[in-house]
C-alpha cells in the first residue's frame, strides 16, 4: 500500500510478483520509473481493488500515520482480507506532528499516531527500530536526528542502526514501530 516517494520494497524478493497501490499518481509514476513493482494500481487502501486472498503478504510502510484512526483500521482490515499469510506495517511510535512533504501531495501530513499496544491488541507482533525516541526531533516539519555528527550520512546511519538494536525488543521506547501479523491462510 502506498508506493510513496521511496519504497522500502526496492530490491526485495526479486523473484516475487509485487503490486504497488497508491492514490497519488505522481508516486506511482516515480515507483514505475524506479522499477520497484511489477504492476501498479491507483486506488484507495481502505477499499482494495483485489480479490480476497490475492497476495501472500500485504505491506504498508509509513502509511497509517497519514490516515485518521478509523481509516487506518479500515486499511488493516482490507490488508487482512487480501493477504493469505502475513501483514507487515511500519509507522512512527505515537503521534509525530509533521508537515506535508516537499511535493504537491496534500496527504503527506500526519493525522494519527499508533502505539505498540494498539496493534498488539489487533494481533500484531511489534518490534522497534530507528533507535530511541529521544534521538529524534522535528525540524521544519520533518523528523531528523537530534544530534547530527560532522559526517552525517555515515555516522548517522551507524548510530541509528546500533540504537535500533537496543529498541528492537523494546518497541515502547523506539522511534518507529514494525508490526507483523501472521494469518491463518
Amino acid at each position: 500500500m502506498g508506493c510513496g516517494r521511496h519504497s522500502s520494497l526496492t530490491g526485495i524478493n526479486k523473484g516475487s510478483l509485487k503490486v504497488g497501490l497508491d492514490h497519488y499518481e505522481p508516486y506511482i509514476q516515480r515507483s514505475r520509473h524506479a522499477g520497484v513493482h511489477d504492476h501498479y494500481v491507483i486506488g484507495d487502501a481502505r477499499r482494495l481493488p483485489f480479490r480476497t486472498g490475492s497476495f501472500d503478504c500485504a505491506v504498508a510502510t509509513e502509511i497509517l500515520e497519514h490516515m485518521e484512526k478509523k481509516d487506518g483500521v479500515e486499511m488493516i482490515a482490507e490488508m487482512e482480507r487480501v493477504a493469505r499469510k502475513k501483514i507487515i506495517l511500519t509507522t512512527p511510535n505515537g503521534f509525530l506532528p509533521t508537515a506535508p512533504g516537499p511535493e504537491d501531495n496534500p496527504d503527506e501530513e500526519h493525522l494519527s499516531g499508533w502505539t505498540a499496544g494498539e496493534l498488539e491488541a489487533m494481533g500484531f507482533k511489534v518490534y522497534g527500530f530507528s533507535g530511541p525516541k529521544g534521538l529524534w526531533t522535528i525540524r521544519n516539519g520533518r523528523a531528523v536526528l537530534r544530534f547530527v555528527p560532522r559526517r552525517p550520512h555515515l555516522l548517522s546511519a551507524v548510530a541509528s542502526d546500533l540504537a535500533g538494536l537496543f529498541v528492537h525488543n523494546r518497541p515502547a521506547s523506539a522511534f518507529q514501530l514494525f508490526f507483523v501479523k501472521e494469518l491463518n491462510g
